[in-house]
Order: structure tokens, then sequence, then C-alpha cells
């Protein structure tokens, strides 16, 4: 398997897949707690996977975290040309306080593929009322001769009463927000 790893990306990247019956997790992760922008962090991932490329499989796993009155936006585009080609995207944020999560974009089946399969999952957990978020998983797909073709999006608020309990179990609010935010970012043990 191939790994490409991005960490706090911002601009613009462009990965292009040229192997035939290859496997490709490409890992974006975005968590920090840096100083807020006031025109926001912004980062465009293409990724492209090339006609020849029979049987590729692409995976996109992307991690997002906002605080304070940070304003982050993710737009991923993810190509597929060929034929039995798959991609997985995978995109899950937090957002807490004052901040903004936006994510855009997803998967493209392109005409001339054949057999393909995308599936394009986008979650964001607001932490805050005064948190903000914006999800829209764009699937187009261009021809007939597909295997299957999925996408889901869900911004959904966190409510108090689970902070609440956690408490009455001894759990602090900040050590339940850590823990919550690590079964939701990564609900598959990825850290």
């Amino acid at each position: 398997m191939n790994l490409i790893e991005l960490l706090s990306p911002s601009g613009t990247k462009e990965i292009n897949i040229t192997e035939a019956h290859s496997d490709t997790l490409i890992s974006v992760r975005n968590l920090g707690r840096e100083q807020e922008d006031k025109e926001g962090q912004a980062f465009e991932l293409t990724v492209n996977v090339a006609e020849n490329c029979d049987n590729a499989n692409v995976t996109v796993l992307a991690r997002y975290e906002t605080h304070k009155k940070q304003r982050k936006f993710f737009t991923l585009s993810v190509f597929l040309k060929g034929k039995n080609q798959t991609a997985k995207i995978d995109v899950r944020g937090i957002s807490d306080d004052k901040s903004l999560l936006s994510f855009n974009g997803g998967g493209i089946v392109a005409k001339n593929s054949e057999q393909c399969s995308v599936n394009i999952t986008q979650k964001i957990h607001l932490f805050s009322e005064k948190s903000k978020a914006n999800a829209t998983p764009v699937l187009r797909v261009e021809t007939d001769n597909i295997l299957s073709a999925s996408h889901s999006a869900s911004v959904s608020p966190f409510s108090k009463d689970i902070f609440f309990y956690m408490e009455t179990r001894g759990i602090s609010k900040k050590d339940a927000k850590q823990l919550l935010r690590k079964g939701l970012l990564f609900p598959n043990d990825e850290v």
C-alpha cells in the first residue's frame, strides 16, 4: 500500500495515481490549534487516477478540527477515469467554540470509466452552540457503466447532556471532550 500523509496542509495539491492494481491511502490531518486567520485556512486536493490504472484503489481519510475563531476550508476532487477503479472518501471533523469548518467536494467518475465504485462520507460534529459547519458531498457520475456510487453528509450538534452524563461518572468536561474527539475523528483506531 502506498501511503501519502499531508499534515496541516494549505494551498493546492495534486496527486496523480499512475500504477495499475495500486492501493493508495491518502491521510489528511489538520488538527492544529494554531492562531486563527481572518481569511481562514484553505486546502484544495485533487486526486487523478489515470485511465490506464485498472483495478486501482484510492482511500482518502481526512480529519479536521477547528477551535476558537478558526476558519478551515477543505475541498477535494477524486477523478476516476479507468476500469474497475475504487475511491473511498471519509472526511470527519469537529468544530468547537466560535469556529467554522467546511468540507466541499468528492468524486467524479469520468465518461470513459467502467465498473468503478465511489463512496463519499462527510461527518462534522459541533461541540459548541456557536460553532458552524458546512458539508457538501459532490458525486458526479458521467457513465452508466458503474458498479456503485454513494454519498452522505451530516452536521450534528453535540448535546450538553452527554458531557453532563460523563461528568456524573467522574470524567471532567475536558477529558470527556478528548474521549469523544478521539472516538469521533478516529473511529477505527487510526490514531
